[in-house]
Protein backbone atom coordinates (compact mmCIF):
# COMPACT_ATOMS: atom_id res chain seq x y z
CA UNK A 1 0.00 0.00 0.00
CA UNK A 2 2.62 2.50 0.63
CA UNK A 3 4.14 1.49 -2.88
CA UNK A 4 0.99 2.67 -3.77
CA UNK A 5 0.27 5.60 -2.31
CA UNK A 6 4.08 7.01 -3.16
CA UNK A 7 3.27 6.15 -6.80
CA UNK A 8 -0.40 9.06 -6.32
CA UNK A 9 1.89 11.03 -4.38
CA UNK A 10 4.81 11.29 -7.32
CA UNK A 11 2.25 11.37 -9.82
CA UNK A 12 -0.12 14.07 -8.61
CA UNK A 13 3.22 16.72 -7.95
CA UNK A 14 3.80 15.71 -11.47
CA UNK A 15 0.97 16.10 -12.61
CA UNK A 16 -1.71 19.00 -12.77
CA UNK A 17 -2.74 19.45 -8.80
CA UNK A 18 -1.06 22.07 -8.10
CA UNK A 19 -3.76 24.14 -10.10
CA UNK A 20 -6.08 23.59 -6.88
CA UNK A 21 -3.39 24.93 -4.48
CA UNK A 22 -2.75 28.23 -6.32
CA UNK A 23 -6.43 28.61 -6.56
CA UNK A 24 -6.86 28.10 -2.79
CA UNK A 25 -4.33 30.82 -2.21
CA UNK A 26 -5.85 33.17 -5.40
CA UNK A 27 -9.53 32.51 -3.69
CA UNK A 28 -8.10 33.19 0.18
CA UNK A 29 -6.11 36.83 -1.09
CA UNK A 30 -8.95 38.23 -3.28
CA UNK A 31 -11.27 37.51 -0.42
CA UNK A 32 -9.95 38.72 2.49
CA UNK A 33 -9.10 41.76 0.16
CA UNK A 34 -12.53 42.37 -0.91
CA UNK A 35 -14.03 42.41 3.20
CA UNK A 36 -11.30 44.76 3.35
CA UNK A 37 -12.23 47.08 1.12
CA UNK A 38 -15.74 46.51 1.69
CA UNK A 39 -14.82 47.98 5.11
CA UNK A 40 -12.59 50.96 4.40
CA UNK A 41 -14.29 52.30 1.03
CA UNK A 42 -17.58 54.27 1.02
CA UNK A 43 -18.43 52.76 -2.14
CA UNK A 44 -21.68 55.12 -2.35
CA UNK A 45 -19.83 58.46 -2.08
CA UNK A 46 -16.92 57.24 -4.16
CA UNK A 47 -19.89 56.58 -6.81
CA UNK A 48 -20.61 60.24 -6.41
CA UNK A 49 -17.44 61.64 -6.63
CA UNK A 50 -16.54 61.80 -2.78
CA UNK A 51 -13.48 60.51 -0.93
CA UNK A 52 -13.14 57.37 1.33
CA UNK A 53 -14.20 57.12 4.58
CA UNK A 54 -12.62 59.57 7.66
CA UNK A 55 -10.67 57.93 10.04
CA UNK A 56 -12.94 57.85 12.60
CA UNK A 57 -15.09 56.05 10.77
CA UNK A 58 -12.66 53.31 9.76
CA UNK A 59 -11.93 53.09 12.99
CA UNK A 60 -15.27 52.55 14.44
CA UNK A 61 -15.39 49.59 11.45
CA UNK A 62 -12.13 47.77 11.99
CA UNK A 63 -13.64 47.83 15.71
CA UNK A 64 -16.66 45.95 14.87
CA UNK A 65 -14.67 43.02 12.32
CA UNK A 66 -10.68 42.39 13.86
CA UNK A 67 -8.61 40.40 11.27
CA UNK A 68 -9.46 37.21 13.47
CA UNK A 69 -12.99 37.61 12.68
CA UNK A 70 -12.44 37.81 9.04
CA UNK A 71 -9.89 34.71 8.74
CA UNK A 72 -12.85 33.50 10.42
CA UNK A 73 -15.54 34.44 8.45
CA UNK A 74 -13.58 33.20 4.79
CA UNK A 75 -12.75 30.16 6.74
CA UNK A 76 -16.60 29.59 7.03
CA UNK A 77 -16.92 29.56 3.48
CA UNK A 78 -16.41 25.69 3.15
CA UNK A 79 -17.90 25.26 -0.72
CA UNK A 80 -14.21 26.79 -1.88
CA UNK A 81 -12.57 23.53 -0.44
CA UNK A 82 -15.53 21.46 -1.24
CA UNK A 83 -15.65 22.49 -4.49
CA UNK A 84 -11.62 21.58 -4.87
CA UNK A 85 -11.93 18.35 -3.62
CA UNK A 86 -13.75 17.79 -6.99
CA UNK A 87 -9.67 17.84 -8.18
CA UNK A 88 -8.87 14.88 -5.50
CA UNK A 89 -11.72 12.40 -6.73
CA UNK A 90 -10.88 13.40 -10.63
CA UNK A 91 -7.28 12.39 -10.80
CA UNK A 92 -6.77 9.80 -7.78
CA UNK A 93 -10.21 7.83 -8.81
CA UNK A 94 -11.97 8.83 -12.06
CA UNK A 95 -8.62 9.32 -14.36
CA UNK A 96 -7.41 5.93 -13.20
CA UNK A 97 -10.33 4.27 -14.35
CA UNK A 98 -10.97 6.01 -17.42
CA UNK A 99 -7.08 5.32 -18.64
CA UNK A 100 -7.43 1.73 -17.70
CA UNK A 101 -4.63 2.36 -15.25
CA UNK A 102 -6.60 0.95 -12.23
CA UNK A 103 -7.83 -2.21 -14.15
CA UNK A 104 -3.53 -3.08 -14.80
CA UNK A 105 -2.32 -2.87 -11.52
CA UNK A 106 -5.72 -5.51 -9.94
CA UNK A 107 -4.64 -7.89 -12.73
CA UNK A 108 -0.92 -7.55 -11.29
CA UNK A 109 -1.80 -8.54 -8.04
CA UNK A 110 -2.83 -5.77 -5.93
CA UNK A 111 -5.78 -6.36 -4.02
CA UNK A 112 -8.88 -4.21 -4.38
CA UNK A 113 -8.73 -3.65 -0.37
CA UNK A 114 -5.19 -2.36 -0.84
CA UNK A 115 -6.03 -0.25 -4.22
CA UNK A 116 -8.94 1.52 -2.35
CA UNK A 117 -7.57 2.38 0.82
CA UNK A 118 -4.67 3.58 -0.93
CA UNK A 119 -7.03 5.97 -2.97
CA UNK A 120 -8.55 6.87 0.25
CA UNK A 121 -5.64 7.86 2.33
CA UNK A 122 -4.18 9.87 -0.78
CA UNK A 123 -6.72 11.90 -0.83
CA UNK A 124 -7.44 12.27 3.00
CA UNK A 125 -3.80 13.65 3.04
CA UNK A 126 -4.08 15.91 0.00
CA UNK A 127 -7.36 17.32 1.30
CA UNK A 128 -5.47 17.56 4.74
CA UNK A 129 -2.81 19.94 2.89
CA UNK A 130 -5.09 21.70 1.37
CA UNK A 131 -7.30 22.69 4.25
CA UNK A 132 -3.40 23.73 5.73
CA UNK A 133 -2.82 25.83 2.14
CA UNK A 134 -5.98 27.45 2.50
CA UNK A 135 -5.97 28.45 6.15
CA UNK A 136 -2.30 29.68 6.07
CA UNK A 137 -3.20 31.64 3.08
CA UNK A 138 -5.97 32.89 4.68
CA UNK A 139 -4.12 33.81 8.00
CA UNK A 140 -1.83 35.90 6.01
CA UNK A 141 -3.89 37.88 4.03
CA UNK A 142 -6.45 38.67 6.72
CA UNK A 143 -2.93 39.94 8.41
CA UNK A 144 -1.85 42.19 5.91
CA UNK A 145 -4.84 43.86 5.23
CA UNK A 146 -6.97 43.95 8.72
CA UNK A 147 -4.34 42.98 11.00
CA UNK A 148 -4.43 41.75 14.61
CA UNK A 149 -4.77 37.72 13.53
CA UNK A 150 -4.44 34.83 16.30
CA UNK A 151 -3.29 32.40 14.54
CA UNK A 152 -3.71 29.89 17.98
CA UNK A 153 -7.83 30.24 17.21
CA UNK A 154 -8.10 30.25 13.64
CA UNK A 155 -5.82 26.67 13.42
CA UNK A 156 -7.94 25.50 16.11
CA UNK A 157 -10.57 26.12 13.87
CA UNK A 158 -8.81 24.38 11.48
CA UNK A 159 -8.08 21.46 13.15
CA UNK A 160 -11.59 21.17 14.15
CA UNK A 161 -13.00 21.04 10.75
CA UNK A 162 -10.39 18.70 9.25
CA UNK A 163 -12.78 15.51 10.39
CA UNK A 164 -15.22 17.01 8.82
CA UNK A 165 -13.73 17.48 5.63
CA UNK A 166 -12.23 14.08 6.07
CA UNK A 167 -15.53 12.80 6.16
CA UNK A 168 -16.54 14.58 2.75
CA UNK A 169 -13.74 13.01 1.51
CA UNK A 170 -15.17 9.73 2.48
CA UNK A 171 -18.44 10.50 0.56
CA UNK A 172 -17.29 11.99 -2.41
CA UNK A 173 -15.50 8.56 -2.58
CA UNK A 174 -18.11 6.82 -2.56
CA UNK A 175 -20.12 8.66 -4.59
CA UNK A 176 -17.58 8.83 -7.75
CA UNK A 177 -17.30 4.63 -7.02
CA UNK A 178 -21.19 3.67 -7.67
CA UNK A 179 -21.75 6.41 -10.36
CA UNK A 180 -18.92 5.61 -12.64
CA UNK A 181 -19.58 8.49 -15.49
CA UNK A 182 -17.80 11.52 -14.03
CA UNK A 183 -19.65 13.88 -15.20
CA UNK A 184 -22.58 12.48 -13.40
CA UNK A 185 -20.52 11.73 -10.23
CA UNK A 186 -19.23 15.53 -9.90
CA UNK A 187 -22.70 16.77 -10.64
CA UNK A 188 -24.68 14.55 -7.81
CA UNK A 189 -21.38 15.39 -5.71
CA UNK A 190 -22.32 19.28 -6.16
CA UNK A 191 -25.69 18.97 -5.63
CA UNK A 192 -25.56 16.73 -2.52
CA UNK A 193 -22.99 18.76 -0.82
CA UNK A 194 -25.53 22.52 -1.65
CA UNK A 195 -28.90 20.88 -1.24
CA UNK A 196 -29.67 17.70 0.50
CA UNK A 197 -29.47 19.13 4.06
CA UNK A 198 -31.98 21.93 3.51
CA UNK A 199 -33.91 19.18 1.83
CA UNK A 200 -34.04 17.35 4.66
CA UNK A 201 -34.35 20.44 7.17
CA UNK A 202 -37.40 21.49 5.18
CA UNK A 203 -38.88 17.72 5.02
CA UNK A 204 -38.35 17.36 8.96
CA UNK A 205 -39.60 20.48 10.28
CA UNK A 206 -42.89 19.65 8.29
CA UNK A 207 -43.34 16.10 8.60
CA UNK A 208 -41.29 14.95 12.06
CA UNK A 209 -40.79 17.76 13.84
CA UNK A 210 -39.59 15.88 17.12
CA UNK A 211 -37.39 14.31 15.24
CA UNK A 212 -34.62 16.71 15.77
CA UNK A 213 -31.71 14.30 16.66
CA UNK A 214 -31.86 14.18 12.42
CA UNK A 215 -29.81 17.47 12.25
CA UNK A 216 -27.17 16.58 14.54
CA UNK A 217 -26.68 13.99 11.71
CA UNK A 218 -25.62 16.37 9.30
CA UNK A 219 -21.84 17.02 7.48
CA UNK A 220 -21.75 19.72 5.43
CA UNK A 221 -23.48 22.33 7.39
CA UNK A 222 -21.01 21.72 10.35
CA UNK A 223 -17.91 22.54 8.75
CA UNK A 224 -18.64 25.97 8.43
CA UNK A 225 -20.29 26.37 11.80
CA UNK A 226 -16.71 25.38 13.15
CA UNK A 227 -14.23 27.67 12.40
CA UNK A 228 -14.94 29.98 14.77
CA UNK A 229 -14.79 28.11 18.45
CA UNK A 230 -16.06 30.59 20.14
CA UNK A 231 -19.68 30.79 19.31
CA UNK A 232 -20.18 27.23 19.98
CA UNK A 233 -20.03 24.99 23.04
CA UNK A 234 -17.91 22.08 23.62
CA UNK A 235 -20.81 19.46 23.87
CA UNK A 236 -21.49 20.97 19.97
CA UNK A 237 -17.42 20.92 18.92
CA UNK A 238 -17.41 17.28 20.67
CA UNK A 239 -20.34 16.04 18.95
CA UNK A 240 -19.30 17.86 15.70
CA UNK A 241 -15.60 16.30 15.51
CA UNK A 242 -17.02 13.10 16.40
CA UNK A 243 -19.80 13.28 13.38
CA UNK A 244 -16.41 14.01 10.92
CA UNK A 245 -14.97 11.05 12.07
CA UNK A 246 -18.28 8.61 11.62
CA UNK A 247 -18.54 9.65 8.26
CA UNK A 248 -15.36 8.91 7.51
CA UNK A 249 -15.60 5.76 8.96
CA UNK A 250 -19.17 4.79 7.38
CA UNK A 251 -18.64 5.79 4.11
CA UNK A 252 -15.17 4.51 3.92
CA UNK A 253 -16.43 1.07 4.84
CA UNK A 254 -19.18 1.58 2.10
CA UNK A 255 -16.64 2.61 -0.29
CA UNK A 256 -14.11 -0.58 0.19
CA UNK A 257 -17.65 -2.89 0.29
CA UNK A 258 -19.13 -1.99 -2.70
CA UNK A 259 -15.97 -1.46 -5.00
CA UNK A 260 -14.95 -5.11 -3.70
CA UNK A 261 -17.64 -6.50 -6.17
CA UNK A 262 -17.85 -3.70 -8.51
CA UNK A 263 -17.54 -4.92 -12.45
CA UNK A 264 -13.97 -2.96 -13.58
CA UNK A 265 -14.12 -2.30 -18.00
Amino acid sequence: MIGLIRADGYRLTKGKMWMPFVTLIVIAVAVAGLIYLALNVDWISLSQGGETLSASDKALLSQTLTGTQVAQLVLSFSIVLAMAFIAIFSNLWSIEFSAGVAKNVLVSGVSRTTFYFSKLFTGWAVAALMLVVYTVSIGISAQLFMGQVDFGTLFLGMLAQLPLYLGLISVGFFLFIIIPKESIAIVTYILAFLFIEPIITNLVNVFLPKWTIIKDMYLFSKISAMSNLSVISQNAITTNILTGFAYMAVFAILGWLVFRFKEIK
